[in-house]
């Protein structure tokens, strides 16, 4: 596939896409001015996603007006503009409008319960009646009946889908697809590139049922349904082979129904699908949400998967998805990423998580997300918010650069993957009954996992073979067995109990033709062999007992590897380097030359590694590319052995590396040798003691105040606690906020201190018994954050904020909070008109605190008591290693750090490089004798200082830039710095819904910011 890539600046369909969360009124230029803030960080496009907040009516002229001007400006600068195809998620009920039609097209459950025939009444929810036992009785009861009976039903949710049903998908489509189609004009569809589709499901209740499940399932098999409905739930003979071809049944109406349907009119419009299901990562969470998930992926232009949390991302699910889009020819594939990971999680967090996925081949990143506004509840809507008011946003294009660009190389070139894993999902379908908590479900997910584990650590690329996709694209050719556009040498039956038809039918060409079967011993069920449900004949258990069987998953790993000389070794103090896991594409043409490209990351987030890598031979030399740059480097230090290339190689923490096995190097391209600083031994170390040069102005959060509702009683509390009491109230009222802040006698009292606050235009202000007009003087941060000059009235101690405002909502938004209370659809379309928010101090001044510091993990702290303002920074002396506890725990921005210290020339001479240990910064900017020495996104948190450096006196500044964490928190969690950080993380009460706060703790909750084991080596 001979092709020119720009390595330098990969093009826009490579580079990250993000979830543009429209959550506000809407301005058509505010709009377009995002699109070019974007466009300047680096991304590729963006995805508009109506979510929660959102002030513009969805589908409305305003709306419409604000696509097209997205479009327009996308168009001048060559991005890539996506709709979203919801009004929240997930997908599918069209804002309301489709759910709204009847109980047709609503989402409807599955439910059964005994109950005494003659206290049966008639209920138009009733599919059939049975015997205790399961024996069908009939759609009603015979005149008479008595005693207790089996009544089968359906509970009905009327704000979402019924996406079994191809009638209602087509009036998602009709509502959705075809107005965005009919409505945007012709010169701006050009600049379209398709559209999202967000968490479409069956069900997250349990068993699941449609109107069109009885027709279905006789032309699917021939077979009635509603005499064998009770099997789904009930033990009785025959409930194996019942239940896997009902869930056959719905996992292949959802993919041709659903995601077929869409598929197709998209194709036929000249739009794009990509998007992710819901629930992927398990057998378990995946059978009743989707029924399987992978046949569902091979109808997205670009498949894909989520990821939330700051944890690292499933083997199972990138596995999953990587082999239905590779198995359908798909080059681009998908992952949403970064919901909920925190406001703390900075570009070290991002690269380590995307890299996890860009090793698995997943190669086009969306990120969760960016807000239009954080506006009240909308800096809470599972940060972070990755846009224009994070203080690192100006540095965001060298990591969406190195994004684009390795996305760029896995999706352009051409992969091998020799090893097939039977999915035992189908062993999982037996079992289930509606009980998401089933031991024997979690079983069959974590065989599963094992085996891609046991693979992964070996280095052996692996795909797994779902029994609907074998069953319509499998065969077996020149003695590999084939899925779709995807042919494998050797197969690895994890421990499992049943196969389809088709599958037994293809491993025994497969067996016959000279291909390999590795099987493993299944300890759960040793006994069990089924064939869709039915016992499988003798003739196959005896064939299937002779394969080669292993114990475990690693030991059948383990044989794969024996058989698979030419892959990837890689090792650590001689065993396999189980933490790293890498993938490769073979390239005709890459920098005008042939080879292969080699992605490796490290899975540890925390802890680096010295490795030993044996790339094979398909070259002459191992090059380096600069993951910001793009350029070559050819590494020293590679030696031959055997068929291998084999070069010792120090990964830090969370770190990965992009590696070029080429026939002949690059043109002038410079040699590459890597060391480890760390390893070096110490020529001098450096103390923690800096002095602030500057920094960006300090902050205060006031997230604690006295309120009164209508002239009431004062009741003293927390800020979070307001919103929802008003809310419960249900009517409008006047409400007073007392704010109360401390000024230290050291306090500037001359110097203007700033308030921060949202919608200060809704509010009546008082400071120190003085009426204030609050004119805006811009906003901080965000431009929802507006500041506000307060008067010149401060005082030493206690100072007073008043504000005053009518607290008010429509009548929708408590109709609304009731139907949320039922299901998500109507949560994830929340908006208020009144909202209660902290506010901010904002200026030239230190923090104090007084009270107890409690250590927490995560490298976080947790303060105990109260703060005071106090003498501004600049110029103070201060511990690095900590400066929250130095005067700036709620600090946002830049700060610069200032010392000097000398050198012998012997030292001079010695040093090659100034390492240190990170604390809570996004970067850290180093200047060395007024030069620029380097910045520090990530690790290894180490530059070379050897060219700066002289003998005498030395000058080092470090410039800090941090994110929103420590000011918006969340502050007040007993667990500290969170790795899931949710709507309700920010809570002390439960929300208006009813959904309760995490466990919670006064103190406030910091996470580090400075520098420690400041070392010249």
């Amino acid at each position: 596939m001979a092709q020119t890539l720009n390595l330098a600046n990969p093009p826009a369909k490579y580079r990250p896409v993000p979830f543009w969360s429209w959550n506000e009124k809407l301005d058509p230029e505010v709009l377009r001015e995002q699109v070019r803030q974007m466009h300047e960080a680096g991304l590729g496009g963006f995805f508009m996603h109506a979510r929660g907040g959102l002030q513009t009516a969805y589908l409305s002229e305003e709306w419409m007006e604000c696509v097209n001007a997205c479009l327009d400006e996308a168009g001048k600068l060559g991005m890539d503009a996506w709709l979203y195809d919801e009004n929240g998620w997930p997908s599918g009920f069209g804002g309301g409008l489709v759910n709204g039609l009847g109980v047709k097209y609503q989402q409807k459950y599955l439910r059964h319960e005994i109950i005494d025939a003659a206290e049966a009444c008639k209920d138009d929810t009733t599919i059939a009646f049975y015997t205790t036992d399961g024996a069908l009785i009939g759609r009603t009861l015979p005149e008479g009946s008595t005693g207790p009976v089996l009544r089968c039903y359906y509970e009905i949710n009327p704000f979402y889908v019924d996406n079994l049903d191809a009638e209602v998908v087509a009036e998602f489509i009709r509502v959705t697809h075809e107005f965005y189609y009919r409505t945007i004009p012709e010169e701006l569809l050009k600049h379209l590139k398709g559209i999202f589709s967000d968490e479409p499901q069956l069900s997250r209740k349990g068993l699941l049922w449609s109107f069109t499940l009885e027709e279905a399932y006789w032309q699917a098999y021939h077979r009635e349904l509603l005499p064998e409905l009770p099997m789904l739930f009930l033990g009785m003979e025959g409930s194996d082979g019942m239940r896997i071809r009902f869930w056959k049944l719905a996992a292949r109406l959802f993919s041709v129904n659903f995601m077929k349907q869409i598929h197709d009119w998209c194709e036929e419009h000249g739009w794009m699908l990509t998007g992710h299901h819901v629930l992927e990562e398990s057998c378990q969470s995946q059978l009743s949400s989707n029924g399987a998930i992978m046949p569902q992926y091979q109808y997205y232009h670009i498949p894909g998967m989520d990821h939330l949390c700051r944890t690292e991302p499933s083997p199972v699910a990138m596995t999953q998805l990587m082999s239905a889009a590779m198995q359908a020819g798909r080059k681009q594939v998908l992952t949403e990423s970064f919901a909920l990971s925190g406001w703390n999680f900075n570009f070290s967090g991002m690269k380590w998580m995307y890299q996890q996925q860009l090793a698995h081949g997943v190669n086009l990143l969306c990120p969760h997300l960016q807000g239009y506004s954080l506006r009240g509840l909308r800096k809470r809507d599972y940060p972070a918010s990755l846009f224009v008011h994070q203080p690192w946003w100006g540095d965001y294009a060298k990591l969406n650069g190195y994004f684009g660009r390795a996305g760029m190389l896995l999706a352009e070139g051409e992969a091998s993957t020799p090893v097939l894993v039977i999915h035992p999902l189908s062993s999982a379908w037996k079992h289930y009954t509606g009980d998401d908590h089933e031991p024997k479900l979690d079983f069959y997910t974590q065989t599963l996992l094992n085996t891609t584990r046991a693979l992964d650590a070996l280095q052996i690329p692996h795909h797994y073979a779902d029994e609907q996709l074998a069953e319509d694209y499998g065969c077996v050719e020149n003695g590999e067995i084939r899925i779709g556009e995807v042919a494998y040498e050797l197969v690895i039956v994890p421990q499992l109990t049943n196969f389809s038809k088709k599958t037994a039918e293809l491993l025994r060409q497969f067996a016959a033709a000279g291909g390999t079967v590795l099987t493993v011993r299944n300890r759960l069920e040793p006994d069990t062999l089924t064939i869709d449900g039915e016992a499988a004949p003798q003739e196959f258990r005896d064939w299937f007992a002779q394969l080669p069987a292993c114990d475990s998953e690693a030991a059948a790993a383990e044989i794969a590897a024996e058989q698979l000389p030419g892959r990837v070794m890689i090792t650590e103090h001689g065993v396999p380097a189980r933490r790293l896991v890498g993938t490769y594409r073979d390239f005709r043409e890459l920098d005008g030359r042939s080879g292969r490209f080699h992605f490796i990351a490290n899975l540890q987030y925390n802890q680096p590694c010295n490795v030993t890598i044996a790339l094979p031979r398909t070259g002459r030399q191992v090059e380096v590319i600069d993951p910001v740059t793009g350029e070559f480097s050819l590494l020293s230090g590679v030696r031959r052995s055997g068929n291998h290339l084999v070069f010792d190689y120090p990964f830090a923490a969370g770190d990965a590396a992009m590696f070029f096995v080429a026939g002949h190097p690059a043109k002038h391209a410079p040699k590459l040798h890597v060391e480890d600083a760390f390893a070096l031994p110490p020529v001098k170390r450096l103390d923690n003691g800096f002095t602030i040069r500057e920094d960006s102005g300090n902050l205060l959060t006031l997230d604690r105040c006295r309120y009164r509702v209508d002239g009431g009683e004062w009741i003293a509390d927390d800020v979070s606690v307001i919103h929802g009491r008003l809310l419960n109230l249900k009517h409008d009222c006047d409400l007073e906020l007392e704010f109360s802040f401390e000024l230290a006698p050291d306090f500037d009292f001359n110097a203007p201190l700033t308030l921060v606050a949202e919608t200060p235009e809704r509010y009546r202000f008082n400071f120190n018994g003085h009426d204030f007009d609050a004119e805006d003087g811009g906003p901080l941060f965000d431009r929802a954050f507006r500041r506000i000059a307060l008067p010149a009235a401060l005082r030493p101690g206690r100072n007073v904020l008043t504000m005053k405002t009518r607290y008010h909502q429509p009548e929708e938004v408590y109709a609304k909070l009731e139907r949320a209370k039922q299901f998500e659809t109507e949560y994830n379309m929340l908006t208020f008109d009144s909202e209660v928010e902290s506010v901010y101090l904002y200026g030239d001044f230190s923090v104090r605190h007084s009270g107890r510091t409690e250590e927490l993990i995560r490298d976080a702290e947790r303060f105990h008591g109260g703060f005071e303002l106090g003498a501004p920074l600049a110029g103070s002396r201060v511990d690095a290693s900590d400066l929250v506890c130095a005067g700036m725990p709620f600090f946002a921005g830049k700060v610069t750090l200032y010392k000097e210290f000398e050198l012998t020339a012997d030292e001079a001479e010695a040093i090659r490089y100034l390492r240190f240990a990170p604390h809570g910064a996004n970067s850290f900017a180093v200047k060395i004798n007024g030069e620029n020495a380097g910045t520090c996104f990530w690790g290894p948190y180490a530059l070379r200082a050897d060219e700066f450096l002289r003998a005498g006196v030395n000058k080092l500044e470090i410039e800090l830039t941090t994110s929103l964490r420590n000011l918006l928190g969340p502050h007040h969690l007993e667990e500290g710095e969170s790795y899931s950080v949710h709507t309700l993380s920010f809570n002390r009460e439960a929300n208006a819904v009813g959904w309760p706060a995490p466990a919670y703790n006064p103190g406030y909750c910091f996470v580090k910011l400075g520098l420690t084991e400041l070392v010249l080596a």
